[in-house]
């Protein structure tokens, strides 16, 4: 009979730090979820840290390590990761990870050898943060047929929106003041960038729909270059931008982007603010179900380690850990993504002028191609020789749209400038 459920953890940075603070500080609380007391065994990490009784320099160590009962891997990227998940999966371990980029790279092998290994693999904190999104799809919403997945899945750029929104101020100051208060690294890319983001999509979608939908088959555009003038004048029309990570069935296929998007001021994802996200997730009979918490910082991702290491330690203790796959992953169903193209939405549009009777042509162009106009506002020239035309478009083809603009990007008599294009997501 064990006396301890012993956690080897590798990598000890910012979370992994967290997560030792909470097991100790609510060690009665572990041990009245799970019958046993949980304690950390073994800590790797690249340089010897404060805790040299716990210190142990090669992870294989910690994986052939018979005491060892569950390993938590927070090294993040994609090696060694890769390799330690690998390893201890078959060497009989259960695992926690918040690696979001290796799971979304290497979802087939991972959970592949989960499967085969007879272990299990916790992951909640890979998306969302705190939020129990992980779990709430699996088991929460085990019943249904999954519809749709939106969501505002990372706290970074939410934060430089947030920025943007209330103050007024460009891009590249949101983003100095995000790296001010730890919510940016100096090199934001990965976040700004959308693939953060596209990675948390593919994570939940495979979940959702049973196979392996690849974070590189996602559309993705981030927000380095959104214009804090498209902000304002949408913020007039009713709306906020946030990057959206959105996944649709349609009948011909998952509908899969990540984009910087607007949704309507009356809409629950507009009163998502600084470092929290949120996802709504539709089922056939369940209808929206929205997730909502802080997606960043190092207490709640740590929490949410936390809470997998004590789930997982239920069945541990038990002998049933692995027995019934976590995830119900089949190599054999091949998920259908829609070409981007073929996505249908509306759009705001805005048009630099140079001449105010530029207007027939826009609009004959965007006819020629099926564009059809739902709302059009045009301002007086300006001081600057310039005027604006902002459209908001009935729902479209991608593919149509991308064409139209692309006839009228080329011709320097109708356009000053490269014409802004932003979807409308709610």
């Amino acid at each position: 009979m064990k006396q301890y459920i012993n956690v080897g953890l590798i990598g000890y940075g910012t979370v992994g730090k967290g997560v030792v603070k909470i097991l100790e500080e609510n060690k009665k609380i572990a041990l009245r979820k799970v019958g046993k007391p949980i304690r950390v065994k073994s800590i790797c990490d690249l340089r010897p840290i404060d805790r040299p009784e716990l210190y142990v320099k090669n992870f294989r160590d910690i994986i052939k390590d018979p005491e060892i009962d569950l390993i938590v891997e927070l090294i993040g990227g994609y090696e060694p990761a890769r390799t330690i998940l690998i390893e201890a999966l078959k060497a009989g371990k259960n695992v926690v990870t918040a690696n979001k980029a290796v799971l979304a790279k290497y979802w087939d092998q991972i959970f592949t050898t989960a499967q085969d290994s007879q272990t299990s693999i916790y992951y909640e904190a890979s998306v969302g943060g705190v939020i129990p999104v992980v779990q709430g799809l699996s088991k929460g919403l085990a019943s249904e047929e999954i519809l749709e997945i939106k969501g505002i899945l990372n706290g970074t750029t939410n934060f430089i929106l947030s920025e943007m929104t209330k103050n007024g101020i460009t891009y590249e100051d949101a983003l100095k003041s995000a790296q001010s208060a730890g919510f940016a690294e100096a090199d934001p890319s990965f976040d700004v960038n959308g693939i953060d983001t596209a990675n948390k999509l593919a994570i939940l979608s495979s979940l959702a729909w049973g196979g392996w939908i690849k974070a590189k088959d996602i559309s993705v555009k981030g927000i380095s270059d959104l214009d804090i003038e498209d902000v304002l004048i949408t913020q007039n029309f009713g709306y906020d931008v946030k990057l959206i990570g959105s996944a649709e069935k349609t009948k011909d296929g998952v509908d899969l982007s990540v984009q910087p998007c607007l949704v309507n001021h009356d809409h629950a994802f507009a009163t998502v603010e600084n470092e929290y996200n949120a996802v709504m997730i539709t089922g056939k009979d369940s209808d929206d179900v929205l997730f909502y918490g802080k997606g960043a910082g190092q207490q709640p991702a740590a929490s949410s380690v936390v809470s997998d290491i004590i789930n997982l330690s239920k069945f541990i203790v038990t002998n049933t850990a692995g027995i019934i796959p976590d995830v119900v992953y089949d190599k054999k169903i091949k998920i259908k993504v829609l070409p981007s193209g073929k996505s249908k939405a509306s759009y705001y549009l805005r048009f630099a002028i140079l001449d105010k009777h530029v207007l027939s042509k826009i609009s004959g162009i965007l006819g020629k191609f099926k564009v059809s106009i739902a709302s059009l506002t045009q301002s007086d020239i300006s001081d600057n020789g310039c005027a604006q035309i902002i459209i908001i478009t009935h729902k479209t083809c991608r593919k149509n749209l991308e064409k139209a603009l692309k006839q009228i990007n080329a011709t320097k008599s109708i356009v000053k400038s490269k014409v802004v294009k932003i979807k409308i997501e709610i």
